[in-house]
């Protein structure tokens, strides 16, 4: 650790050239006293909202430091600065790929993650209250608890039917990205064949109910929306809420990133169920979908509220009720 006039710098062996600092665990706790020092603040005093970041293995919730940063790249070692002031104001962005270094202090060695912020012109703040998005959560988990237990029945027959039709697992996880960028694993009954993607990730061949990997049960559930039913047990865990941009591959997201930097904006929020661009932009099932889908997500992201949910909520069941297809 150095000290300076213009605040304070870690080097870590890594390299990146522009992030924000966050070190988590219980060895965190020996920079506290610096993070004071220099006017900046912990996480949980940053943002209530990110504190479930910094829940590592085991369930143990540790002390955290966040601060942002300006790095500068070095042959062999990170050299991060620490600037005096931080702004409660602003909000950290995250990037889909966290790495990991270490900073030794006081012979206790810290773990370390670094990662892009995006940049000010290009950020887009959540636009829904601290409140809402209490009341959001808690809604989440009522709902998801009744549907888990008024919809058990269909749960059921549809577990029986999918298993009986070909033998194979009714239901399938999934790794997608999640809130702040954390991998999560999402359920869902499966459509389709057990070998559709024996050859790696696919994008649907030929529209989401016309897909030749589909099986005769999955064409039904898929065009009925049962295949999602699973996802009440995301919701409830607090994966995934139900409304929110869809959660998506890695994979996907290297190849959207490529494209459109601004995707990491989405990792402000959880991923949801159903979302304002699925009513509004259908299956995507090529790359200029999953660019019209981020723009419409980002639009939702911005302009998000509790009344707007509602009626995404209500178009999404009159869709499902009526037949017609999103």
């Amino acid at each position: 650790m150095e000290r300076g006039n213009s605040g304070q710098s870690v080097h870590c062996h890594y390299q990146q050239e522009r992030g924000a600092w966050i070190a988590y665990g219980k060895s965190a706790y020996a920079l506290q006293h610096i993070v004071r020092d220099a006017g900046l603040h912990t996480l949980d005093r940053y943002s209530t909202e990110m504190n479930m970041a910094c829940v590592m293995v085991g369930s143990n919730t540790l002390d955290k430091v966040c601060c942002h940063a300006e790095v500068e790249k070095h042959e062999d070692y990170l050299c991060i600065n620490y600037a005096t002031t931080f702004s409660n104001e602003e909000y950290v962005g995250w990037v889909e790929l966290v790495k990991s270094a270490s900073a030794k202090k006081n012979n206790r060695w810290v773990q370390t993650v670094v990662s892009d912020i995006i940049a000010d012109e290009q950020h887009i703040k959540d636009g829904m209250s601290a409140i809402a998005r209490y009341l959001k959560r808690a809604a989440d988990i009522i709902f998801s608890l009744v549907a888990i237990i008024l919809f058990a029945p269909l749960i059921l027959i549809t577990y029986i039917l999918v298993r009986a039709e070909d033998g194979g697992p009714a239901i399938y996880k999934q790794e997608r990205v999640g809130r702040f960028g954390r991998p999560f694993h999402i359920y869902k009954f499966r459509s389709m064949r057990i070998d559709a993607e024996r050859d790696g990730p696919q994008l649907s061949h030929g529209g989401a109910e016309r897909d030749n990997r589909l099986t005769k049960i999955g064409k039904f559930i898929r065009a009925h929306h049962l295949d999602e039913l699973p996802q009440l047990w995301n919701v409830l865990r607090g994966d995934m809420t139900f409304i929110g941009p869809r959660p998506e591959r890695r994979y996907y997201i290297e190849q959207i990133m490529e494209y459109d930097k601004r995707y990491t904006l989405l990792y402000q929020i959880r991923p949801g169920v159903t979302s304002y661009a699925t009513l509004y932009n259908g299956y995507t099932d090529t790359m200029e979908k999953m660019l019209r889908r981020l723009e419409l997500d980002l639009y939702y992201l911005e302009n998000r509220s509790s009344w707007l949910d509602i009626k995404i909520l209500w178009n999404t069941f009159s869709a499902i009720v009526f037949g017609n297809k999103f």
